[in-house]
This record gives C-alpha cells, sequence and structure tokens, in this order.
C-alpha cells in the first residue's frame, strides 16, 4: 500500500548518483511525481537504471534556468547534487566552493521563487572531521578537515539562513555517514576492493587499515532521505543518517571482500604513505561513525541491509564499476577511505 504524500513533485538534484538513484526508485514506489536534474554525461552512464517514470532534466546548478525548468511544478525539492573527493576538491578549491556554495545557493533561490515548501539538503560526515569520540551524535564539534567539509557547512548554513528570512520554508539537513551501493563510481573504497579482487590483484589499503568506518547501503540512505521529507518532526533539525549496527575496520572490510570473493590468500597491501591516494595521511580520519539516534527518533530509520549482504549486491554489479574506472562522476555523495 502507498504512504499518503504530503509533497507530490520532487526534484531531486544529482538524481543520477549512487543515492540519487536509489532516492529516486523510493520515492516513485511511494507515488511521488520525480524530476531529476544532473548533468548530461551522468545521466547517461545509468540511464538504464532511472525509473521510467522519472521526469529527466539535463543541466548544471550553476545555472538559474536550468534549476527553474526542473523545479516547475514541484512542491519539495531534495539537493544530493555536489562536487565531492578530499583530493579532488583540494585542487579544485574554487570549483568545490562554486558547486557546493553557489550552487546550492542558485537552488535555494529557486526553491523560494517556486515557494517549495520542503528542502533536503544532503551535508556530509565530513563536516565533522577526526571526532572526539565515537559514536558522533548531532552535538559533536564540526571540525572538517577539508574545503569540502568547510563547503556543506557553509550549505547548511544558507539552509538556516533563507528558513530564517523566508518562515514558510521548511529544511532538514542530513549528514551523510559513508553510504555506499551499485552505480557508485570505481574510485570509492568497496567498488574498488571488490574491483581488485575479481582481477586477482591486491587490496590496496591506504594508511595501517586501522580505520573505523560503519557504512550504510545506499538504499537504506535513501529511505532515511525520503522519511525527512514526510516527517513533520524533523522541519529544521541536523540528522546524522548512516548504519550505525555495524563499525568495521577498513583491514576488516578487505578481508570481508576476499571471504566474499572465496580468495582468502588474496594480499592485502598497506600504502602507509597515502601515495596516490585521495587523502593525503594528515588529513585521514582514523574512527568516525555515527549514534543513529536522532535518526531513529525523528524519522523511525533502522538499516536494514547488512554490510554483507551490501558487498555482495556490488559485487554483482562489478560490471558497472569496471566500466567507469578511467572515469569520475562530476556530482557524487559519498565518502572515499
Amino acid at each position: 500500500m502507498k504512504s499518503q504524500v504530503r509533497y507530490k513533485r520532487v526534484l531531486v538534484t544529482g538524481g543520477a548518483g549512487c543515492i540519487g538513484l536509489q532516492v529516486c526508485h523510493e520515492l516513485v514506489s511511494q507515488g511521488f511525481k520525480v524530476h531529476l536534474l544532473d548533468l548530461g554525461e551522468q545521466i547517461a552512464r545509468v540511464r538504464s537504471a532511472i525509473p521510467a517514470k522519472v521526469r529527466i532534466f539535463y543541466g548544471s546548478i550553476l545555472d538559474h534556468s536550468t534549476i527553474r525548468e526542473a523545479m516547475e511544478g514541484c512542491n519539495a525539492v531534495i539537493h544530493l547534487a555536489a562536487l565531492l573527493g578530499v583530493k579532488r576538491t583540494e585542487v579544485n578549491r574554487l570549483r568545490c566552493l562554486e558547486v557546493n556554495i553557489d550552487g546550492t545557493k542558485m537552488v535555494l533561490d529557486c526553491a523560494i521563487q517556486y515557494r517549495i515548501k520542503k528542502f533536503i539538503f544532503a551535508s556530509s560526515s565530513e563536516v565533522y572531521g577526526e571526532p572526539l569520540q565515537n559514536p558522533i551524535d548531532e552535538n559533536a564539534m564540526t571540525q572538517g578537515k577539508s574545503v569540502y567539509a568547510i563547503s556543506k557547512l557553509a550549505g547548511e548554513e544558507l539552509c538556516k539562513g533563507y528558513a530564517q528570512k523566508y518562515p514558510d520554508f521548511n529544511f532538514v539537513i542530513l549528514r551523510f555517514f559513508n553510504a555506499y551501493g551499485p552505480y557508485q563510481p570505481a574510485q570509492f573504497v568497496l567498488p574498488r576492493f571488490i574491483l581488485n579482487a575479481l582481477r586477482g590483484k591486491p587490496l590496496v589499503i591506504n594508511g595501517n587499515g586501522n580505520q573505523v568506518r560503519s557504512y550504510c547501503y545506499a538504499s537504506d540512505t535513501a529511505r532515511g532521505v525520503v522519511a525527512a521529507l514526510q516527517k513533520n518532526s524533523a522541519n529544521g533539525h541536523v540528522i546524522d543518517l548512516g548504519n550505525s549496527r555495524e563499525p568495521v575496520t577498513i583491514n576488516d572490510l578487505a578481508g570481508m571482500v576476499r571471504k566474499i570473493i572465496g580468495n582468502s590468500h588474496l594480499p592485502i597491501k598497506h600504502r602507509r604513505n597515502f601515495k596516490g591516494a585521495d587523502r593525503t595521511a594528515h588529513r585521514e580520519i582514523r574512527h568516525r561513525y555515527c549514534s543513529g539516534r536522532k535518526a531513529q527518533k525523528l524519522l523511525g530509520f533502522k538499516p536494514t541491509v547488512s554490510l554483507q549482504k551490501g558487498v555482495r549486491a556490488i559485487l554483482e554489479s562489478a560490471s558497472i564499476f569496471e566500466k567507469w574506472e578511467s572515469t569520475e562522476s562530476p556530482y557524487i555523495i559519498d565518502e572515499m577511505t
């Protein structure tokens, strides 16, 4: 039985990304009309995976006319589009700030123009930097180590500022923790491990591998996003969205991939100098995972996909990652170890 929906037509920016695709599927399954906005090359990569009922718009969040066209007739926005990747944003600082701050402001400006009633903003656990304790909750200090983290904090403040100026404008800020899944670009940790394992190559870990994360499967993340859209109790809140149930070291993650692939003798190589990695050693995060209590309380959110099941699902779509191995998605919401 389909849920009763208040927001009938929803724009998803960055809707052709790993999380965006799952959000579109979740919205369609619950009876929403969906507009998807993303760059043409990203849409082309995943065209066959986009639900048939979704209306597709090609373009950038740095173009007002494109945003207005995509937003026409919508009464809610889920803003996922962003430039990501620590190294990528560090060497393209201005582009990062333009896309993640100026682009977010343009989407917000159009949201006010079209009297959008609810705005979901995708932030990141990167804003916490290296936390003082784990699991993290939303009261933890934000001390991001990268320009990407700063750009996400700026996006959060923009949402709060617009809501302050326009009282009828509702927002929810979701800080994603290590989302993963099919259609995630091959430079990220799990598809990278799986591709190497399938080819009989060493699984390369940056640092000593004792870093701790807790990975959240994209379909679970999408359910949380749509719950935030539907729950009035979430309005005005910052909510950590992740899987707090299975904290795992990167060493153990690599071991799990080897076991699932069926090659327990595959070598694991530690690259302690971080050469060629997305992060430098001084920007690495040692331990970071969320408590999930606020998401459960306000959204009724509980992850359902185990890490082992999620890794198997990625394995089934390994050919997709292989196809993208030499490319980078322009809009990605995720984190790379």
